[in-house]
């Protein structure tokens, strides 16, 4: 039988409304499920909201046990996104999540929310503000223009970073359009773009935006305006615990990537379900670690270590040292955990010169590494599980959607869904990213010039010929 995708994929939706129950009686379910997320695991926090007629508009839900992992295992940087949900009633699915001490992922919270608005983003993060309290925190997010208006206005734009790794797509697509030679020439644009992004002091960003302008002054004009002091290292005036990519958002949209086929109330169970599952399966982990520090913090402080071992270290006064690395003098101060090259303050964990430091005074590198990283303080994350929530008495939802309430929740409210449905075709598997940038203007091949293309261009000596 030859069928057409479009075909196949019409035959696989009405497939799966014959499986599953109608999604619009799902709604009504979601107050009576966070009731009883509250009362199963104290603190957790599950708030949800509708319109004046009824229809469902957000979900907040925050587990005790992560809220307080958090805050005992305190890291200070949280990622948030959002991802649209493939399900017939259109949603976005926002996270914020969190490192735990061997610099794994940690979710936090999340909601299901109407869209990707300023109030839904508002609202989702005055909720995170009031798990923080006064703790100050780096908020990591793409450039998006909602997020830039409401991250700033929660938590301070000074503590709101951008993922470099959607500015450095962007200084590709420049690259590309103004013909850097090639794809040569664009690898080596991305090559000054890293090294602008990774310097740690401002010498060496001023050296690097300086070659970068030399290769292209117009490529270094965009970097500028990109505002670098919220994604550069050296430029961001918090701790910034190298923490600029999106690997974290990433990670957690790939782990709950299968449910974002489902309704609400079924994204709400299999998160929670695999959430007990990742804490029961890092505290396990714990079990196995032989040094004070995780495997992953292990495995960056031994790379340290063995780099320090060609160097030359001069003790001057108490606890401070000159270490020499090929032609640099570097200053280390153990007392303060400071060293002039700031790896250490970014990252919180011992560098190569650092360690050669405490090699000299024969002390042991792992108890200089940041508290956050221990094993005591994995130990206070993973103390309070999540515990499992029983549905048995869960209200029953006939053929005719009508909810058959137990005695003891007759004053459940009946949530209805939404009102906006997802558009007709097929949903998008490919996320488009909105980075904040300008729309692409017109450039013409024959003179490189902006503003016109090739049909109409009036350069009687063109530069190029494409």
């Amino acid at each position: 039988m030859n069928v057409s995708y479009k075909q196949a994929w019409r035959a696989k939706e009405k497939t799966k409304l014959n499986i599953c129950e109608d999604v619009s009686h799902t709604y009504k379910l979601l107050p009576w499920l966070c009731n009883h997320l509250k009362d199963s695991n104290s603190g957790t926090i599950a708030e949800w909201t509708c319109d004046a007629d009824g229809n469902f508009k957000q979900l907040f839900i925050a587990y005790g046990c992560s809220v307080n992992g958090f805050l005992l295992g305190y890291c200070p940087i949280i990622a948030v996104d959002s991802s649209f949900l493939s399900v017939p009633y259109r949603g976005a699915l926002y996270s914020a999540t969190a490192f735990n001490a061997d610099d794994e992922m940690y979710p936090l919270t999340f909601g299901i929310l109407s869209s990707e608005n300023y109030e839904d983003w508002l609202w989702f993060l005055q909720h995170l503000k009031e798990l923080i309290g006064s703790l100050k925190i780096t908020i990591i997010s793409d450039r998006h223009t909602v997020l830039l208006e409401s991250v700033g206005e929660v938590f301070g734009i000074e503590n709101h970073s951008h993922y470099f790794t959607h500015l450095k797509e962007n200084f590709g697509n420049q690259a590309t359009r103004k013909n850097m030679g090639g794809k040569k020439g664009k690898e080596d644009a991305l090559q000054l773009l890293n090294a602008i992004a990774y310097a740690r002091l401002d010498e060496d960003y001023d050296i690097a935006i300086a070659n970068l302008a030399a290769f292209s002054s117009h490529l270094a004009m965009w970097v500028e305006e990109t505002e670098p002091e919220h994604w550069a290292m050296s430029k961001f005036p918090n701790k910034h615990w190298d923490k600029i990519t999106s690997n974290l958002t990433e990670s957690f949209n790939a782990w709950v990537c299968k449910e974002h086929h489902h309704s609400a109330i079924d994204f709400v169970h299999e998160h929670r379900n695999k959430l007990g599952t990742l804490l029961h399966k890092h505290e396990e982990e714990m079990k196995n670690w032989k040094q004070p520090v995780g495997p992953n913090i292990e495995k960056k402080l031994k790379e340290n270590i063995s780099r320090s071992l060609s160097t030359v270290v001069y003790p001057y006064m108490t606890n401070k040292f000159l270490v020499r690395t090929g032609n640099a003098d570097i200053s280390v101060d153990l007392l303060a955990r400071e060293c002039t090259c700031q790896y250490w303050q970014m990252l919180g964990i011992p560098c190569e010169h650092a360690c050669a430091a405490i090699r000299t005074m024969g002390d042991n590198v792992y108890s200089f590494v940041d508290e956050c990283y221990l094993l005591s303080t994995k130990q206070r994350i993973y103390n309070d599980g999540l515990k499992p929530v029983n549905t048995h008495d869960m209200p029953a939802i006939d053929s005719d959607g009508i909810v058959q309430f137990n005695v003891s929740d007759c004053t459940l409210v009946s949530l209805k869904p939404p009102k906006t449905r997802r558009p007709a075709g097929r949903p998008r598997e490919k996320r488009i990213e909105s980075n904040h940038i300008k729309k692409r203007s017109l450039h013409c091949s024959l003179c490189l010039e902006e503003g016109h293309n090739r049909g109409t261009c009036k350069n009687p000596n063109p530069g190029a010929q494409i």
